[in-house]
């Protein structure tokens, strides 16, 4: 069965959906952001992401954003009760596959999933990322941001608007990499 990785803050849509999918033959892991979504994709081998726009910490656009940036080429349906056409065209541009509006039914999701894995050639489907690029990436990540330190003098606020990042997401990974 294929392994379909749903991503979204709202535990009773997870639940819902974790128990659902597997009898329309998916296996469901789920992450409620998109940092323990990447996580996810470093661990383990999956087929396809169902992705919430809005979410906390890392949203579903970043998520798309990241997995291009890293060469992950898997079949992406985004999901959102806040539909507009400047997100969608977004995530299509960058990767996803399909974009449906919550709330949506189990079988619109399952043919939009089954429609997205078809567009996407087996071969790019398995794109594994290993933990040493990970490590490339941790590195290269935290002197950018002590690079954006430097020229905001410090000032965590400017240094999250050089970098383009939100001031949770800024804080975030300052204590990851302990700056």
């Amino acid at each position: 069965m294929p392994e379909m990785l749903i991503v979204d803050d709202e535990p009773r849509l997870l639940r819902v959906l974790r128990l659902g999918l597997p009898g329309h033959g998916f296996n469901v892991l789920t992450a409620s952001n998109g940092q323990e979504a990447l996580k996810v994709l470093f661990d383990k081998h999956i087929d396809v992401v169902v992705t919430d726009v809005r979410m906390p910490v890392m949203d579903g656009v970043e998520l798309i954003y990241e997995m291009e940036r890293l060469g992950v080429r898997l079949p992406v349906v985004v999901t959102t009760a806040h539909a507009d056409v400047d997100t969608a065209v977004k995530t299509l541009k960058h990767g996803a596959c399909d974009y449906i509006r919550k709330p949506f039914s189990v079988d619109e999701l399952v043919q939009s999933v089954r429609n997205a894995m078809q567009k996407v050639s087996t071969d790019q489907a398995s794109v594994k990322v290993d933990f040493d690029l990970q490590s490339q990436i941790d590195t290269k990540e935290r002197e950018t941001i002590q690079k954006a330190l430097q020229a905001a003098h410090g000032v965590k606020t400017e240094a999250a608007r050089l970098l383009g990042v939100s001031e949770r997401n800024l804080w975030y990974k300052l204590k990851k990499y302990g700056l």
